[in-house]
């Protein structure tokens, strides 16, 4: 069973967005879901986070919000305020225990962690301590727009330093307007020392679906 920690190089870059992709062209022949441990803001009308129902939408199996998401909290805030002010105390062994229960049934589980790499779960740690704790592979989600090099290379920088073991990243257009979008891509390509599993183009702009044909090689290889 194959376990893979999706972060980011900031909020709103489309962790979920990318996540809900890979369970839907690639959850029902590889048996993949896609998860939220943590997640802020609830829409009054179901009090469902939004990531948690885009990511149910996706799969291929029945679940339930409880059986990928085990922490929500009201507001959408830093997960740190969040917990300080509803005193709940986000347990890392009870978040792997409850992934480790999954891996009775799927054999590919993907992790989003919430906001980007740095961002606080509690005032003590971050989506970093998160994956050194659960000992997971990363896959990197890139938000194209003005800014995303440095974003990216300071997010891997981060990851080297706490030897944290790169699977590859994804480029995700999350500004349409972006200018000199390929210049940007390019640069990146020579700098990331990682494979590029996907370039996913702005919503407004595509003609058809990513398929994802890399990302599948790679997990059927490991």
């Amino acid at each position: 069973m194959n376990k893979y920690f999706i972060t980011g190089t900031g909020t709103d870059i489309g962790k979920t967005f990318v996540t809900s992709l890979l369970v839907k062209h690639l959850g029902q022949e590889n048996k993949m879901i896609g998860i939220k441990p943590i997640a802020a803001g609830v829409e009054k009308e179901d009090l469902l986070n939004n990531d948690v129902g885009t990511l149910l939408k996706s799969s291929n199996f029945f679940l339930t919000a409880e059986d990928i998401n085990f922490y929500t909290f009201q507001k959408a805030v830093s997960p740190h305020i969040g917990a300080e002010e509803e005193k709940v105390y986000v347990d890392f062994e009870f978040i792997k225990n409850k992934i480790d229960a999954l891996s009775d049934q799927f054999d590919h589980i993907l992790i989003e962690g919430v906001g980007g790499l740095m961002s606080p779960i509690d005032c003590a740690r971050t989506n970093l301590d998160l994956i050194k704790y659960l000992h997971l592979p990363v896959i990197l989600i890139v938000g194209l727009k003005l800014g995303c090099i440095n974003e990216a290379l300071l997010t891997l920088e981060a990851l080297r330093s706490h030897n944290i073991h790169i699977l590859g990243w994804i480029a995700n257009e999350v500004d349409s307007k972006m200018l000199e979008i390929n210049k940007n891509i390019e640069y990146l390509k020579k700098n990331i020392d990682f494979q590029l599993i996907e370039i996913i183009q702005h919503q407004s702009k595509q003609t058809k679906a990513p398929r994802f044909e890399e990302f599948n090689k790679l997990i059927n290889s490991i």
